[in-house]
Parts: C-alpha cells; structure tokens; sequence
C-alpha cells in the first residue's frame, strides 16, 4: 500500500503537526487550569471554615454585643 498525496503532502503533515500541537497545548492548558481551579477551591472552603469558625465564637460572646448594636433597619446613634 503506497499512498501518494501528490505535491501538497509537506503541508498536510504540516497542518496535522500544527493541529496536534494545538491540541496538545489545550490539553496542558486544561490540566493547568484544572489545577488552578481546584487549590482556589480549596482556598474558598478554608476561608469559609475559617469564618463559620469566627461567628461561632461571637456567637457565645455575641450576646453582650447584640445589647449595643442597634436593631437591623435602625440607625446608630453619632456617638456609637
């Protein structure tokens, strides 16, 4: 079996190296990204931890505090 792409076969293989290069560097850039993605993600719930961590310990000392704070809609007072 011979197979013959007459005068044009360098730009075929050529096209092909470039689009499989192309591919390639989507593949990276995908796997990259993913990695990227997934220590923000990891990040995010840290931070998230980190706050439901604080507003527990308001929380229990959170009651003093609620005494000054003016109820949600009002508005404090100047010297607050």
């Amino acid at each position: 079996m011979d197979f013959d792409f007459g005068k044009y076969a360098e730009y075929m293989a050529l096209g092909y190296a470039a689009m499989a290069l192309v591919l390639a560097l989507m593949v990276v850039w995908i796997a990259l990204r993913f990695r990227a993605l997934r220590a923000q993600q990891e990040e995010i719930a840290r931070l998230e931890a980190e706050l439901a961590e604080e507003r527990r310990a308001q929380a229990g000392s959170g009651a003093s505090a609620r005494a000054e704070r003016p109820a949600t809609g009002a508005v404090a007072s100047p010297e607050q």
